[in-house]
């Protein structure tokens, strides 16, 4: 059955963090994982070490498998950018799929607001490696968004 998960990869211990050159690296990651594989990104943030995301698996496709992907992926290109080797990203990650649209809505405010409260920006459409854009009514902040996000619309009674 399908599901929308919410998902938190992290960096490991040691690993730096992000600059703001590997951000599009990233970006571009998940965007060829995505068309790939078949999942749905309905949301996402990019911090300095680590991101969130809403992913949507279609088909066969497991959480588990497309977060491999993205991590995987992600390290081999970051490293090659980087010159470094080492483990880059926590072997695990948190999901917690969700259970109607009240919990959807919740959770992109929670990332969207992520960088607010790390004080990397005064506003969420400061933050230029989140999707809070795509949800603006401002078409032009839409068209400039890293990532053409899927929208999701989920009844109160979903329950996948």
């Amino acid at each position: 059955m399908e599901r929308i998960f919410f998902v938190t990869v992290n960096l490991r211990r040691g690993v730096q963090k992000f600059n703001a050159d590997e951000y599009p690296i990233l970006v571009e990651v998940l965007k060829a994982s995505r068309q790939r594989l078949d999942f749905s990104l309905c949301g996402y943030v990019l911090m300095p070490d680590h991101w969130h995301g809403l992913i949507w698996p279609h088909g066969d496709l497991t959480i588990s498998k497309a977060i491999h992907d993205v991590k995987k992926i992600s390290a081999l290109r970051l490293h090659r950018h980087r010159k470094t080797s080492r483990p880059f990203w926590q072997h695990q990650f948190w999901d917690r799929f969700l259970r109607h649209a009240r919990e959807l809505s919740e959770r992109l405010e929670y990332m969207h607001l992520n960088p607010v409260r790390r004080g990397l920006v005064r506003a969420p459409e400061d933050w230029r490696w989140s999707s809070h854009n795509n949800y603006a009514a401002d078409a032009r902040m839409i068209e400039e968004a890293p990532i053409a996000i899927d929208y999701a619309n989920l009844s109160d009674q979903y329950r996948a």
